[in-house]
């Protein structure tokens, strides 16, 4: 287990994506421009609930509404300095490496380009120079406003009066119970059905706690009620002036949509480190109909498991790989796959520490990132006691 003193090879997801984006910019550069809604979205929303966004891309690529997720330059920037908050960093990790799988895809997700603005050479006024960043996105949804229109989505209450102001659309999620379906509710498009949207699921979430009281907070699945911790009236949420219900913890909804979590985000981050280690290597990839091939060999690289990844890496370098280490990395609804208070907290550490291995031996900055992130959330959420039935 490493001990969170070395320091760790240089993470390129965010070099990455730029890079991607101009390719893709110079790709569409004589495309003809289709008219469409651009949702443009804040940091504070895909550290929150960027699986409700993915969701949300997901269900417009299946719905085929003209609707482009837009992620300002400035929103990236900042993902980019949260990776260093101990508190967000995580959180950070699964915004950056879902954006860089979504950019490469792009279908419904786009950075804006540096050409993309409304007034790029105006001045700051005084006092501006703090806000700066809410600026820079006020002004990314006054281009794509002109462009077919714009929707924002912020945490931000000033920055939603702000756009209010210019006559921009604008959104905040509830504190509760968001989903792609609320999220398409606030289309400002016509005759929006909602049914193939995705409503609330039944499975908890585990997003980032305001009292920083702990280092997350977790929400109850959509088919039970919250179960609220007793706490004194200092401990309660603050917002503008306004009291907020007490942050719900459970210890088993954490262990469990953590664990989907870092299933979800260790095969993304796996898949792009054998992208890299094909390219250096020169390997022919192409999809092999022989059914003694390797499971890699049998699926093309969009298509393969955390296990794929890692069988495929083990013709390179020799690594630990505990036998359960596969399944373990299993994406919820796949085959085989079991919720993570099912694993025991050994199991846990010994995935950890295998892909921290693997991270090693290939020396990626973004797989022992995301190793070192994930760390103190694995330990607080077997640290906390779970309540007797």
């Amino acid at each position: 287990m490493s001990n969170g003193t070395t320091t760790l090879p240089y993470d390129s997801t965010v070099e990455q994506i730029y890079h991607v984006a101009r390719d893709v910019e110079m790709r569409d550069a004589f495309a003809t421009e289709v008219p469409r809604l651009h949702v443009v979205i804040d940091t504070n929303v895909l550290i929150d609930y960027c699986g409700i966004v993915e969701q949300f891309c997901a269900d417009v690529e299946k719905t085929k509404y003209p609707v482009m997720i837009i992620i300002p330059s400035v929103v990236l920037a900042e993902l980019d300095g949260l990776k260093n908050r101990p508190e967000l960093q995580w959180f950070a990790r699964q915004a950056t490496t879902w954006l860089l799988k979504a950019v490469k895809e792009g279908r419904t997700v786009k950075l804006q380009a540096a050409k993309e603005t409304q007034s790029p050479s105006v001045p700051l006024a005084d006092g501006d120079e703090m806000r700066k960043n809410d600026l820079a996105i006020r002004d990314c949804c006054l281009y794509f406003a002109d462009k077919g229109g714009a929707l924002l989505v912020t945490l931000d209450k000033i920055l939603c009066l702000e756009c209010q102001k210019e006559g921009l659309h604008t959104c905040i999620p509830p504190r509760r119970s968001w989903s792609s379906r609320q999220l398409a509710q606030s289309l400002p498009l016509p005759g929006v059905d909602l049914t193939p949207f995705h409503d609330r699921e039944a499975f908890p979430r585990y997003r980032p706690s305001r009292t920083r009281e702990r280092l997350a907070q977790t929400e109850a699945p959509a088919t039970t009620s919250p179960q609220w911790p007793v706490v004194d009236d200092d401990m309660m949420e603050i917002d503008d002036g306004e009291f907020a219900v007490p942050e719900e913890y459970m210890p088993a909804h954490a262990r469990d949509s953590l664990h989907a979590q870092m299933a979800e985000h260790f095969t993304l981050v796996l898949k792009d480190l054998c992208f890299r280690v094909r390219l250096e290597s020169g390997d022919n990839m192409a999809v092999s109909n022989s059914a003694h091939a390797p499971e890699y060999r049998r699926k093309p690289m969009g298509e393969w498991t955390a296990d794929a990844c890692l069988s495929y890496l083990m013709t390179k370098r020799t690594f630990q790989r505990p036998e359960f280490m596969g399944r373990f990395l299993l994406k919820r609804g796949q085959a085989g796959w079991s919720k993570g208070q099912d694993w025991n907290p050994v199991r846990w550490e010994m995935v950890l520490d295998a892909l921290e291995d693997v991270g090693k031996k290939f020396n990626d900055g973004a797989l022992l990132s995301s190793v070192s992130a994930v760390r103190p959330h694995v330990k607080e959420v077997w640290e906390a006691k779970l309540r007797p039935l």
